[in-house]
């Protein structure tokens, strides 16, 4: 089922990201909680098997592909985006909660993305939110630990966007389908996603980068 008018139910929770910084107190506040809620009513609102389709450069995108696990990590990411904006109201910046929203956001993206554009764009931001979080606390020790968090996930997104780069160029198709370690375009793919998701061997950057981002 193709919907035109569907919103990416990731969308609300990106423009909030923006708009944050710009809004007086108390629309902030309606923003941090309102926002998630709105996400999850998307999420769910959304008929079942919907894909929203759009061309680029000759290639057919699906930025909202859906399915029970994306609908079911949307769902958890919405709360949880709920949760920490409840208690970050009083704890966080503004940088830091427009950093939390665009992190979010970009998750839920990821969660309903169907292509393997949408997936690298939002992986992507998903990486530069995360260490906005982790500079959040303006310290030395925070500026250092979001460098190398930085740069170890910048590579990642190098391996991945030149899997994907091999992937597309061998197959034609940008639809992101389950894949078979078959080449050596799939086994960067991995590779990157090892490596931003801190999988072991790969994690060390994790308690370097944690313990320093913002308790939101």
């Amino acid at each position: 089922m193709t919907a035109i008018s569907v919103i990416p139910p990731g969308l609300p929770l990106l423009l909030g990201a923006l708009l944050l910084p710009l809004c007086t107190l108390r629309l902030r506040t309606l923003l941090v909680l309102g926002l998630p809620l709105l996400v999850l009513a998307l999420v769910w609102q959304l008929p079942a098997g919907t894909v929203l389709t759009l061309d680029f450069l000759g290639y057919e995108l699906a930025p909202v592909s859906d399915s029970r696990t994306g609908r079911l990590f949307a769902t958890v990411f919405a709360i949880m985006a709920f949760a920490g904006g409840l208690f970050g109201l009083n704890h966080m910046r503004v940088t830091e909660l427009s950093a939390a929203l665009l992190s979010a956001g970009s998750a839920i993206s990821i969660a309903f993305a169907g292509d393997l554009v949408t997936l690298l764009v939002f992986w992507e931001a998903l990486a530069l939110a995360s260490t906005l979080l982790v500079w959040s606390a303006r310290t030395p020790q925070s500026r250092d630990a979001g460098l190398r968090y930085l740069v170890l996930h910048l590579f990642g997104g190098v391996l991945l966007l030149a899997g994907i780069i091999g992937h597309v160029a061998a197959t034609g198709s940008v639809a992101f389908t389950a894949m078979t370690l078959d080449s050596p375009a799939h086994w960067m793919i991995l590779a990157g996603f090892l490596i931003n998701a801190g999988a072991p061997p790969l994690s060390a950057w994790l308690p370097d980068a944690y313990p320093e981002a913002s308790p939101g």
